[in-house]
């Protein structure tokens, strides 16, 4: 199912188009994205498949909280964002994943759209959490920026890596 478009301060937050793949490719094959994003690869094949699923996921009518938006600003993307119920998910939360374009990055794009996703917990009745790596200084002060309820480190089975899982401030 489609997501919601959604109208921020700054942006706007819809479904992706076809026409968007190669700035979506540009943003996930970024070293810094790859570092921190889960399930990243770094193989531009891998990334182009991952994109196009997307609107396999749009076409689904499942009854999981999965919305992928891209983050648009004067109609050029700028972001990915995906909102949805998760392995780290208990029951009433929902995960926040995003990544932004390094041209964007730290001109206030995330800050814009947490604030939206902030009013909205209420509206949706969900609290908002995010899985963030120690080492990701940049989402580790918007997650303070926005504030942290609730804090606790959960390590990976499969690595041994261990990460932060925060709940948001409604």
């Amino acid at each position: 199912m489609l997501p919601p478009i959604f109208e921020t301060s700054q942006c706007i937050l819809k479904a992706y188009d076809l026409k968007d793949e190669d700035c979506f490719i540009e943003m996930a094959l970024d070293k810094e994205c790859i570092r921190f994003m889960g399930g990243a690869t770094g193989i531009e094949k891998e990334e182009r498949a991952l994109f196009h699923k997307c609107f396999d996921i749009y076409k689904r009518m499942d009854k999981r909280w999965f919305w992928i938006w891209g983050i648009y600003q004067n109609e050029s993307l700028c972001g990915h964002l995906e909102l949805k119920e998760s392995i780290h998910t208990m029951p009433g939360e929902l995960e926040i994943v995003y990544m932004i374009h390094p041209k964007h990055r730290r001109k206030g794009v995330m800050t814009d759209v947490c604030t939206f996703l902030k009013s909205m917990q209420a509206t949706w009745d969900r609290r908002i959490i995010a899985t963030v790596s120690p080492d990701n200084l940049f989402s580790l002060a918007l997650c303070e920026k926005w504030g942290i309820d609730k804090k606790e480190v959960l390590t990976d089975k499969e690595t041994g890596e261990s990460y932060f899982k925060f709940v948001l401030d409604k």
